[in-house]
């Protein structure tokens, strides 16, 4: 459900075989990308393609990792945000609250997937 590919301090994170991040997958998020934006310096893309729902939890874990990754000198950006999750942003006035980037296709070093 979770990939995780590391390029020195560049980590990509992705869901998949899911279309929607909520309750019942926000937890394993958290952890996983803690893990990830405190390690100083790191710079962590969530990868939200194919995600066409997140609730309330969903976004709170996001916020919580921006403010962690800032808290640790880490950088925690967003980037395929689909139309449908882009409007719940802005319904929950949440688009300033999130550094978003283009994703680029690169070779993949793939560092876990967990199911």
């Amino acid at each position: 459900m979770l990939k995780i590919s590391k390029e020195g301090t560049e980590c990509m994170v992705e869901l998949f075989q899911v279309n929607r991040l909520n309750t019942l997958f926000s937890g394993l998020v958290k952890q996983q990308l803690q893990e990830l934006v405190e390690e100083p310096g790191s710079s962590v893309v969530f990868n939200l393609k194919g995600i066409r729902f997140i609730d309330t939890a969903g976004f709170e874990v996001l916020q919580e990792i921006a403010e962690r990754a800032e808290q640790y000198g880490s950088q925690f950006k967003l980037c395929n945000i689909s139309d449908e999750v882009r409007e719940l942003m802005l319904l929950m006035e949440l688009e300033e609250r999130f550094a978003c980037c283009a994703c680029q296709h690169t070779e993949e070093k793939i560092l876990e997937v967990l199911d």
